[in-house]
């Protein structure tokens, strides 16, 4: 009986991979970084190899990090404070910086809420041209559905609300407020809008008349040429058709 002991099957398959595992270590260790900014480098490339960017943006923010701590270190810097954890850094990389934007008002704000003003008049109308097409005697019923200032009321009111909703949960967004009082802002939200349109309904016929079929319709239309008009010319994020 042979006294050399058995080579396991993956001993080669092992070490294999410890010589490759420690050329990547060596190759952040060979461009001037102290061994804990090599460490860190290391980890985040293998942290970065699993995801989905390009090999080109990999290697360019490799390179970057790279460029900054070398300079960085001169003055003590280490890559923990520089970009904290590696999970951390490799979600900043891929999914991009989280920034301070402001939910209500701004730049793209007020044609996010023409916009959105305009889709909710757009299915207004379209909704009760239609209904009013095929059951006419609507228009002169007391009860009808509502009436042109109504619908004019709510759809400002979903204007104003709509552009915040999804600034609230993107998660690019730096937040000053936690998830549970982002959300009660939204269902906060949506309450004001629905007592907004259910008194709007009560306002009387002589400032609130209840338009024909053909009036509306054409209303749906034109507000679907300006809703056309506002997306070729502005950067619309949100909200119906956003």
């Amino acid at each position: 009986m042979s006294d050399n002991k058995e080579t396991p099957r993956n001993a080669g398959v092992h070490q294999n991979r410890n010589t490759v595992a420690s050329n990547e270590r060596a190759a952040f260790d060979n461009v001037g970084l102290t061994k804990r900014n090599a460490d860190y480098m290391f980890r985040f490339n293998k942290a970065l190899e699993k995801t989905k960017l390009t090999p080109e943006k990999k290697a360019a923010a490799v390179q970057k990090m790279v460029a900054e701590l070398v300079d960085g270190q001169k003055s003590g810097a280490t890559a923990k404070n520089l970009y904290g954890d590696v999970d951390a850094r490799v979600k900043e990389v891929v999914e991009g910086p989280e920034r301070e934007v402001q939910v209500f008002g701004g730049p793209d704000y007020w044609p996010n809420m023409i916009y959105n003003a305009l889709s909710f008049f757009m299915i207004f109308n379209l909704m009760f041209g239609i209904l009013y097409l095929f059951s006419p005697n609507l228009v002169k019923e007391s009860n009808s559905p509502i009436g042109i200032s109504a619908i004019i009321i709510s759809a400002i009111g979903a204007g104003f609300i709509m552009p915040i909703m999804p600034k609230l949960f993107d998660p690019k967004i730096k937040h000053k407020y936690n998830g549970w009082i982002r959300l009660l802002i939204v269902l906060g939200g949506f309450l004001i809008w629905m007592v907004l349109f259910f008194f709007a309904q009560l306002m009387p016929r002589t400032i609130n008349p209840v338009l024909g079929g053909w009036p509306s319709l054409m209303l749906a239309v034109f507000s679907g040429i300006g809703m056309y008009w506002i997306r070729r010319h502005y950067k619309i994020t949100g909200g119906f058709f956003g």
